[in-house]
């Protein structure tokens, strides 16, 4: 089967989520859209199954869904639902809103995943020897720290000082509490990501994982990235791509879950043994923003701030830059743009008079 065909049974499997979630059976739409998404990465570790030819998969999977769901749906008299069916819209504005989800998330993180996990996940996706000049015995910014799992690992990395700056309170409120008692050096801060009350130049590494394409502004957002970085430093960037099967099928997922309120989609979830690690299957679903930007579009903001910059390939197989570049048939169609993991670098003083002086 072909890429078209996929996206034919999408627009086919999006209709009948919204149907069953809108009938009442809201459990089977959250469980089959957890499957099909699932099996969207290059690798599922659970399923002890690996991506090889991912677009025929993808094309076989969605139809063996559908005749499932259609099947199982006919077969049951589901209670009439409740009158109001639709998720309603959060109320506040859009960094509070963010928050709230990540934070619902996140209070189900098990302490290994907030205290062990992101010190894997940190050593497998920033490049060799950027700990050593970076970030060991310097000061660090975490931009956008969210639950605090990769502050704890910049700080267990060596970081001089971590500063851990995320909208609410609530969602560092553990990792907070985890660093004063081991003794971990990292100031956790309630403040806006946009709009910070910090000097100018005054970080070595700047880390921002997953945040600005959640934001308002993720322009502004990276201009502040360039402006907090010390001439000499360095930052690292995770961003969404755009393309593909992946990144178009997230975008209509969203449209199904516009119709179950989280907090059942999470009831579900947990009744079928879901690792709470993997809330990468509802902050997709709820985030009130989600930007998706092209490879060509982000280093063209980059070359705006005049920084440079070096595209990083994870190694954890889960990714799907590292299945990209493994060269796997149909990579392309099946994960577009990939993953933007980028460590940033802002020239030194020594350049910048250099090319002061030469203008």
């Amino acid at each position: 089967m072909t890429t078209q065909a996929y996206y034919q049974r999408l627009e086919e499997f999006t209709a009948l989520c919204i149907d069953l979630a809108r009938a009442g059976q809201t459990w089977l739409a959250v469980i089959v859209c957890h499957e099909l998404y699932r099996f969207l990465y290059p690798v599922e570790p659970y399923a002890g199954f690996t991506h090889t030819d991912p677009v025929a998969f993808a094309a076989e999977h969605i139809e063996r869904l559908l005749a499932s769901a259609r099947t199982f749906s006919a077969a049951l008299s589901p209670y009439p639902p409740p009158a109001q069916q639709d998720h309603p819209a959060g109320s506040g504005d859009l960094k509070d809103q963010t928050s709230e989800v990540y934070s619902e998330l996140w209070e189900r993180f098990d302490d290994q995943t907030l205290t062990d996990e992101g010190s894997k996940l940190l050593l497998a996706r920033l490049p060799q020897g950027v700990v050593e000049s970076h970030v060991r015995g310097r000061a660090v910014l975490d931009l956008g720290c969210g639950s605090g799992r990769y502050s704890i690992a910049l700080a267990r990395a060596g970081a001089g000082r971590v500063l851990a700056v995320d909208a609410q309170r609530r969602s560092f409120a553990r990792a907070e509490a985890y660093c004063r008692e081991q003794g971990l050096a990292v100031d956790f801060k309630e403040q806006d990501v946009l709009a910070l009350d910090l000097e100018n130049a005054c970080f070595d590494f700047v880390f921002c994982n997953g945040v600005l394409h959640h934001t308002a502004d993720m322009e502004r957002g990276l201009a502040e990235m360039a402006r907090l970085i010390r001439p000499g430093g360095a930052g690292f960037l995770y961003l969404y791509g755009a393309g593909g099967i992946f990144w178009d099928t997230r975008r209509a997922l969203r449209r199904v879950f516009r119709h179950i309120p989280q907090e059942r989609a999470m009831r579900v979830l947990e009744d079928i043994n879901m690792p709470p690690n993997r809330f990468i299957f509802c902050d997709t679903w709820y985030v009130p923003r989600e930007r998706h930007t092209s490879r060509r579009e982000l280093e063209a903001l980059l070359n705006g701030l005049g920084l440079d910059y070096e595209k990083v390939v994870s190694k954890n197989a889960f990714d799907l830059d590292k299945a990209i570049a493994d060269g796997l048939p149909g990579a392309a169609d099946m994960w577009g743009d990939g993953e933007h993991r980028y460590l940033l670098r802002k020239k030194s003083e020594a350049h910048l008079a250099k090319k002061r002086s030469k203008s």
